[in-house]
């Protein structure tokens, strides 16, 4: 397993790009970090992931693949994602996706006690 660095133009709606990555049976895992970027982990080649994406998307939507090599990458990002650079077999979108939902409920629960706290002010 590769990682690769999916960026394509805005000519294209995120969710076309998704779902397309959703669907390939080429892609084995996926993240989206930035606005038209993926991570994507595969076992093609670049060649062959590019001619893959070029079939599913309209030939007017721009993109790129590289792939991605933990020694010459750097950034800052969320451990989770680094997972998918470092160790692409092993990358998993659970641990992010437990994360983002308890920070939804954390959040929700201040809405709550804020909103319980005006009411009770009033």
């Amino acid at each position: 397993m590769k990682a690769y660095l999916l960026t394509y133009s805005p000519v294209c709606p995120r969710a076309r790009v998704h779902a397309v990555l959703n669907t390939s049976r080429a892609i084995r895992n996926w993240v989206s970090p930035f606005p038209y970027a993926a991570i994507l982990v595969s076992n093609l080649t670049t060649q062959e992931l590019g001619a893959m994406l070029r079939n599913r998307l309209d030939d007017e939507v721009w993109f790129m693949v590289a792939q991605l090599d933990s020694e010459l990458v750097d950034g800052w990002l969320p451990g989770d994602f680094w997972e998918f650079v470092n160790d692409p077999a092993e990358a998993s979108l659970q641990p992010l996706l437990d994360r983002l939902e308890a920070k939804r409920r954390k959040e929700g629960d201040r809405r709550r006690q804020l909103r319980d706290h005006l009411s009770k002010a009033t």
